[in-house]
């Protein structure tokens, strides 16, 4: 978040305040709702490998990843695949 938050020229606490304001959210859980969403998208469009879409997300461990797309979507991205990718 520091980093989205440096980019705009405000603080972190800013930034976050700015969210629940608008979206009733912290600024942490949209940026992880966008990321996740464009994860959805790697793994249904893209043949990269599950480690190399988490790097292109900025996730250097990819059980990292797997947690955080689990925590948010309910199933791993292997799940999510042979679910909806045809």
């Amino acid at each position: 978040m520091s980093y989205y938050a440096s980019l705009l020229g405000i603080t972190p606490k800013h930034l976050n305040r700015i969210a629940q304001t608008v979206v009733q959210k912290t600024a942490t859980d949209v940026i992880t709702e966008r990321v996740v969403l464009e994860a959805k998208r790697m793994l249904m469009y893209l043949d990269e490998s599950l480690v190399e879409i988490a790097f292109r997300l900025g996730y250097e461990e990819y059980s990292y990843f797997v947690r955080v797309f689990r925590k948010s979507s309910g199933m791993t991205p292997t799940q999510f695949m042979r679910k909806y990718k045809v």
